[in-house]
């Protein structure tokens, strides 16, 4: 195949992480492969359910952030659209709490407040060859940023998820401004 078409120095993606075991693990690793982690629906929707088919010894497995993260692997949050704002994300990835629980399920997976900011940011740009743009403010690279709603470092755990935009800077230019445009995200809560 890499005779026809050069797959070396490629980032390989696998997307919509479930549940991994340690020597899944290992392999991911050892193949240099890069994960998208589909949080909202393992931990949040679903993680109580898959908890409880897995039995409390191996409920880690869900998302395995911790365990990726320390083997190496490189794992970028996704949202999948559903909710748009990577902060259901990242609050699932530093909770695991899922939807109508005060219970983590695996609690030693759970990231700090920087490693998963980490992985919204640093780890997205990684997946696209762009490490050395973006997903980080440092000289010389682009000076995009947005002020947000509130410090996703120092505030309650529980209102991660809420965070919104207030402003948002592309290139040294504002391109949105929640005093003028409203609502941020567009996205409506299922009714119940």
């Amino acid at each position: 195949m890499n005779e026809l078409v050069a797959i070396t120095d490629k980032r390989w993606v696998i997307e919509h992480i479930g549940i991994y075991a340690e020597d899944e693990i290992k392999r991911i690793r050892d193949l240099g492969l890069v994960l998208t982690a589909y949080t909202n629906r393992y931990i949040y929707w679903d993680g109580a359910i898959l908890a409880a088919d897995l039995g409390p010894e191996k409920a880690r497995r869900i998302v395995p952030m911790r365990s990726l993260r320390e083997a190496g692997v490189h794992v970028s949050l996704a949202t999948d659209n559903v909710p748009p704002t990577l902060f259901h994300s990242i609050w699932n990835v530093v909770a695991r709490k899922p939807v109508a629980s005060d219970q983590a399920i695996g609690g030693e997976e759970c990231l700090d407040r920087e490693e998963a900011l980490a992985a919204a940011t640093l780890e997205g740009a990684y997946l696209t060859f762009e490490e050395d743009q973006k997903g980080s403010i440092e000289t010389g690279k682009l000076a995009d940023l947005a002020v947000l709603s509130a410090d996703p470092l120092t505030c309650a755990e529980d209102e991660l998820p809420d965070i919104v935009a207030e402003l948002t800077i592309v290139g040294g230019r504002v391109v949105y401004d929640r005093a003028l445009d409203g609502d941020p995200t567009g996205y409506e809560e299922e009714p119940s």
